[in-house]
C-alpha cells in the first residue's frame, strides 16, 4: 500500500527541450507593457523569458509569469509581488544599492538582452552525471546544487511552490551588452545566460499570494 501511494503520489519531473514552437520562451526582448521595479541594483534585472500558464504543466499558475533577475550580482532571496503580473514590486532585498558583485566594471546602466529562444516540457527521469551538462532547465521537482531550500513568503508565512529551474548550460546567447569586463574570461560570462558561471537559478511562487521568488545556487 505504501508503495502504491508513493508511485501516485511521486512529482512528475520535466525538462526544458527548445522547440520554435513552444509556449515558453528563455531570454529575449521584455514585453513593451512590462515595468520593472524600481531598484538600485548595479546591472539591474535582466529578462530572463516567461513560464506561459496556458501549458497543462503550470495551468496552476495564476498568471504568464515574466521571469526577471539581478542574475549578476551577489544575491540571497529576491522576493517580488506580482500582485500586478506585468509591474512586479520589489519585497526584499530594500537595500539595493549595496548588493555587490563579483563583476567591478557593473554600473546602473549595464544592459544584457539574450536572444529569444522557445522551449516545451518533456517528461524525464532527472539530472544524472550523464545528462546534467545538458539540460537547459527543469520544471515538476528541482534538482538543487547545494541544499534542500524551499522558501517562504514574506506574505503569508507558507512555503512556496516550485515553479522552474534555470541552469547555466542552456546555451541561451546574448544579443546585445555594454558590459566591458576586465579579462576575457569575465567577458565570456557576458556572451550567453549563465547563473554565476555554472549555477541554477531557482523560482518559487505563492500562487494566493502572487509572491515570486528567485535565487542562485551554484557547485
Amino acid at each position: 500500500m505504501n508503495f502504491i501511494k508513493s508511485i501516485l503520489g511521486k512529482t512528475k519531473k520535466y525538462e526544458f527541450v527548445f522547440d520554435e514552437n513552444g509556449k515558453h520562451q528563455l531570454g529575449g526582448d521584455m514585453p513593451t507593457d512590462f515595468i520593472i521595479p524600481n531598484n538600485e541594483f548595479k546591472s539591474n534585472f535582466q529578462y530572463l523569458g516567461f513560464i506561459n500558464n496556458d501549458d497543462e504543466v503550470f495551468n496552476w499558475l495564476p498568471f504568464k509569469l515574466n521571469l526577471i533577475c539581478p542574475i549578476y550580482l551577489d544575491i540571497d532571496q529576491v522576493f517580488l509581488d506580482y500582485e500586478n503580473p506585468n509591474q512586479p514590486k520589489l519585497l526584499y532585498p530594500k537595500n539595493t544599492s549595496e548588493i555587490g558583485s563579483a563583476y567591478k566594471t557593473l554600473d546602473l546602466n549595464s544592459k544584457v538582452i539574450y536572444e529569444a529562444q522557445k522551449f516545451s516540457l518533456r517528461e524525464f527521469d532527472g539530472v544524472t552525471e550523464d545528462n546534467e551538462f545538458y539540460i537547459k532547465g527543469i520544471a515538476g521537482k528541482p534538482h538543487w546544487d547545494q541544499k534542500h531550500d524551499i522558501p517562504i513568503c514574506p506574505k503569508t508565512n507558507n512555503k512556496m511552490k516550485f515553479v522552474c529551474q534555470l541552469t547555466s548550460w542552456n546555451d541561451v546567447p546574448t544579443k546585445y551588452t555594454n558590459v566591458v569586463a576586465e579579462d576575457d574570461y569575465e567577458q565570456n560570462l557576458f556572451s550567453k545566460m549563465n547563473f554565476w558561471s555554472d549555477g541554477n537559478l531557482y523560482v518559487f511562487i505563492e500562487p494566493k499570494a502572487k509572491t515570486v521568488c528567485y535565487f542562485i545556487q551554484n557547485t
